[in-house]
């Protein structure tokens, strides 16, 4: 009887909420109770299962195991990667994306006693809250209050298995947007039902393609020691995103260039022939046009837009003070994926997202750019072969098995010369110190994190055994004071870019500075918590497809924005 009471108060407070303060025309056929909205919820959930069944997103998740420190807090130990395609029809990791003579994958099996197992599909898992039993049979919900979640006002609710449930449930706190009741965010971890032990997530949803989509997954343990066996504390991260398909993307971009093209006049240059060396560089463009082109589709390099603008800047203050001029121009492209990588595709430098965040500035972003310009500059061009379109007809998951792109040990000894030729000449010419610190600080923490630093595509950025790139700059850097909460050698990941998980559109971070208490919140290359800044995609004011997100991720003060 006192809890059918309690009930009918919960319900009365979320009619209540629901109404208060609800913006003329945001909600046509608002829910007249808690069981409504809860209703409404199961449908939508059951819904966006079904429509997501025929789509094969990228999934990536990044692990890093954890140590104490006295002065640091947690710092990572070790660290393991997953890329892969997610097959949602079959509710499992179908592919990797990872070749495995490169990269270590999260392995099924340790041998150590004194590890965990990570599995690939367990982190795929937690998109969903439940795929086949959401409903009041199998759980017991609570209204708590209302919030909002950025733009986007939510109900919260505590839920919890009913009693006697012997199959793995969830246990913990939704968020429920108050318009048409999807859940954007559910925060807990599964129940240990058959002696299972799982970890602590936190799931985050993003208005885009027409849907709240599955997009960032935050997880997190302790650790702890069973008898003999003992599991390492962990931090997460998992992104998934490519959910657009091919042939979408393909008719939208049929559908612009058609309106592109009315009223256009067509028009060529018959007057001129290519010579030989024309030829030869057409040749060399159109094989770094058709790798990515081909990455591009398989949903691992970014479409153009605001941050390539940035890249694109940063490289033409480095060409105008140097007076380096190429045909065709030297331009950036980003790679969406974490480990810490650039490379030159010819005349586009390819950088990875993971990188992007964790430069602390412009200047270290201009050091990284001037390494791969000095290899267009002196002629360090990709193989040929990729010319013929035909090497490149194969599965989107063996995209990075069959691409590779290495330079020789003399090749990068001498961009590494060039490049400092060139960063004396530039803007840059006196923060080069800026730039030491940071890889410093990667050669520093690399045997800590050996899959962020393991390149993809290209060659590996820094190594605490050799430190690979542009070391004469490491022996001019100040000291590495890690105790100093003032010196900001790297930011942690996530600081700087925010992605689409619709369209794989990238767009810069806007958050304030934040001062730093102690040195444990520089967090240089780790893992921190989502903390989305949602909104709906029809409110979305920057006219690009999809809502806009915000991670407010844990991020150093005064930190220079590239």
């Amino acid at each position: 009887m006192k809890t059918d009471k309690l009930r009918s108060a919960g319900c009365l407070l979320l009619a209540a909420a629901l109404i208060a303060a609800r913006p003329l025309g945001a909600q046509t056929n608002p829910a007249p109770n808690f069981d409504a909205a809860m209703d409404r919820a199961f449908e939508n959930e059951r819904s966006l299962i079904t429509k997501l069944q025929d789509r094969q997103p990228v999934i990536e998740t990044y692990i890093q195991e954890m140590r104490k420190d006295k002065e640091l807090g947690f710092v990572p130990k070790n660290d393991f990667y997953f890329l892969g395609g997610l097959n949602l029809k079959k509710g499992i990791v179908d592919r990797s994306f990872i070749p495995r003579s490169r990269v270590k994958q999260i392995p099924h099996i340790f041998s150590s006693l004194v590890t965990t197992q990570y599995y690939p599909r367990g982190f795929a898992d937690e998109m969903y809250l439940d795929v086949s039993n959401f409903d009041r049979s199998h759980y017991h919900f609570e209204y708590v209050r209302r919030e909002f979640l950025g733009e986007v006002r939510c109900f919260v609710v505590d839920v919890q298995p009913n009693p006697n449930e012997k199959r793995r449930r969830f246990t913990g706190r939704l968020w429920i947007e108050d318009r048409d009741y999807n859940i954007v965010r559910f925060n807990g971890t599964y129940d240990a039902a058959g002696g299972h032990e799982f970890g602590h997530f936190d799931s985050w949803r993003v208005n885009t393609g027409g849907l709240w989509l599955p997009s960032f997954i935050y997880s997190q343990d302790e650790g702890a020691r069973l008898g003999p066996l003992a599991s390492a504390p962990f931090r997460a991260q998992t992104r998934i995103w490519n959910y657009e398909r091919a042939k979408e993307k393909a008719d939208e971009a049929f559908t612009n260039m058609t309106v592109e093209m009315a009223g256009v006049k067509d028009e060529s240059d018959t007057a001129a022939e290519n010579s030989p060396v024309q030829s030869y560089r057409m040749w060399e463009e159109q094989a770094a046009g058709n790798v990515v082109d081909r990455l591009l589709r398989a949903g691992l390099v970014s479409p153009t837009g605001e941050v390539d603008q940035v890249l694109n800047t940063v490289l033409n203050n480095l060409a105008v003070t140097n007076n380096v001029s190429v045909d065709p121009p030297i331009r950036a492209r980003v790679l969406l994926t974490t480990p810490l990588e650039s490379v030159a595709v010819n005349h586009t430098i390819l950088i990875s997202r993971g990188l992007i965040d964790v430069l602390p500035d412009e200047a270290c972003l201009a050091g990284v750019l001037a390494h791969e310009m000095a290899h267009v500059v002196l002629g360090h061009s990709m193989d040929t072969k990729y010319a013929f379109e035909d090497r490149l007809l194969f599965d989107d998951p063996d995209a990075l098995k069959g691409v590779r792109i290495q330079r020789t040990q003399e090749e990068e000894k001498a961009a590494d010369d060039k490049a400092l030729e060139l960063l004396k000449n530039s803007p840059y010419k006196d923060q080069l110190t800026k730039i030491g610190l940071f890889l410093r600080m990667l050669s520093t923490r690399s045997d800590d994190v050996p899959h962020l630093i393991r390149p993809l595509l290209g060659n590996k950025m820094s190594d605490t055994h050799k430190d690979l790139r542009l070391s004469g700059l490491m022996e001019s850097a100040p000291e590495l004071k890690i105790g100093d909460k003032e010196q900001i050698s790297a930011l942690p990941l996530g600081a700087r870019v925010k992605m689409d998980p619709w369209s794989n559109q990238l767009h810069l971070i806007k958050t304030p500075s934040v001062s730093l208490v102690s040195a444990k919140e520089k967090l240089p290359f780790q893992i921190t918590p989502f903390i989305l800044h949602l909104t709906r995609e029809d409110k979305d004011a920057s006219g690009a497809k999809g809502g806009t997100v915000t991670m407010d991720s844990a991020s150093p003060a005064g930190a220079p924005k590239p």
